[in-house]
């Protein structure tokens, strides 16, 4: 019986899972292997950062998979045509790596030491408790850098935070008897404007939902170093110091290391380039047995030649797609070759749109050609992230609280 090995519990093998015809799990042994027991909503990392949600991101594994997986925990350190490595060593005949990301820190001096990053639900919840931590310092301290935050990055996980974060500093400040007024929140992005993937109308509605929240906004400025409480910025030629005990860095992320820890693939910030099957090129080896999904997987939109951004919609329907493949696969019992590739149906994408929460009760973003902002994108956002839910776990996995 065939080997059919999924690494990773994110978005691409968790839509694989749940929408592949169970009849196919018969027809072969499946395995999955994570480093937790859950799957959690990445999309919703930033709001277990603030400290505003926590196990509501969380979807227990034994309650969403088949009866016929076989999940094992795990942690993955490499791959090869052989197998896949952790604890020992486990054989495929088909593998999907759904491994997600990691952050990229471009080689900038001081970011790994001095930063926290949003990589996974356990980095999202530290992060919340040194917030808690540096307020309840302040008390016994008063070191104004305690009620300092900085948030490294202006794009979608960036914005998200830094929203959610200054409503929920406000609350715990109210909570702690700490004036809001003295906190200070600073966003900064190298380019010169954020949410670059919006309109100008949208990134307008976004600066304007940000200053209302608190938050000061540095475009235009370039991050040269990290130091401990400190970030070293260039703006128009000159070098400035903006100091805080708390640094966020989001702005980069790049695939899982397991790739970058594999010689068996060639790869790129551990990313692997793949083609419209989901299966990687420009290789040394034969890897017509393996697909490529989510944040591991470079993708070039065929029409504008570009690379399609990571995001959990995209990851989804690649997970989608090939459960298709794997099924007519395992009906069939073909081998996948080169040569039955030509009979494979292509993967296709077609972006709906993204829709970006600035704090609670509110979002901007794009659904099909539409703009949308305010309770009205924020509800959007709230139905799609509730149908993920519901294909997870039914209607318990929709209304889960903390």
């Amino acid at each position: 019986m065939k080997k059919v090995l999924l690494l990773g519990a994110g978005y691409g093998n968790m839509g694989l899972l749940t929408s592949i015809n169970p009849e196919v799990f018969s027809q072969a042994q499946w395995q999955l292997i994570n480093n937790n027991p859950y799957h959690y909503k990445t999309i919703a990392l930033h709001d277990v950062a603030s400290g505003k949600h926590d196990k509501s991101v969380l979807f227990p594994l034994k309650d969403c998979l088949h009866e016929k997986i076989t999940f094992i925990e795990d942690t993955i350190t490499h791959i090869d045509s052989q197998g896949a490595y952790g604890r020992q060593t486990y054989d495929y005949d088909y593998l999907v790596i759904g491994l997600g990301f990691s952050s990229d820190n471009f080689g900038i001096k001081g970011v790994t030491e001095y930063t926290h990053s949003i990589t996974s639900y356990q980095s999202a919840r530290a992060i919340a408790q040194e917030i808690l931590t540096r307020l309840q310092s302040y008390l016994q301290t008063k070191d104004e850098n305690d009620l300092a935050f900085i948030v490294c990055g202006g794009g979608f996980t960036g914005i998200e935070f830094v929203g959610s974060l200054a409503q929920e500093i406000h609350r715990q400040c109210d909570n702690l008897g700490i004036d809001f007024g003295k906190v200070k929140i600073s966003c900064i992005e190298a380019m010169p404007k954020i949410l670059p993937m919006f309109s100008e109308n949208l990134m307008q509605l976004g600066l304007q939902r940000l200053k209302e929240l608190g938050i000061e906004v540095l475009t235009n400025s370039k991050i040269l170093e990290c130091k401990q409480g400190i970030v070293v910025i260039e703006q128009s030629g000159v070098q400035n110091e903006i100091q805080a005990n708390t640094i966020i860095w989001t702005a980069g992320v790049k695939g899982n290391e397991v790739i970058a820890n594999s010689p068996f693939f060639k790869s790129g910030r551990s990313k692997v380039e793949v083609n419209e099957y989901l299966q990687a090129i420009n290789q040394e080896h034969d890897m017509s047995n393996i697909f490529i999904i989510g944040d591991c997987a470079a993708l070039k939109d065929p029409q504008s030649g570009r690379f399609y951004p990571p995001t959990a919609q995209i990851a989804k329907k690649q997970g989608e797609y090939v459960a298709t493949i794997l099924e007519s696969l395992l009906q069939s019992n073909k081998e996948n070759t080169r040569q039955e590739r030509g009979t494979l149906p292509s993967f296709n994408f077609t972006p709906q749109g993204s829709l970006c929460s600035i704090g609670a009760g509110y979002a901007i973003g794009m659904v099909g050609n539409k703009e949308l902002k305010g309770c009205i994108a924020n509800a959007a956002k709230w139905f799609v992230e509730s149908m993920w839910s519901y294909q997870l776990e039914g209607f318990s996995g929709v209304f889960k609280a903390d």
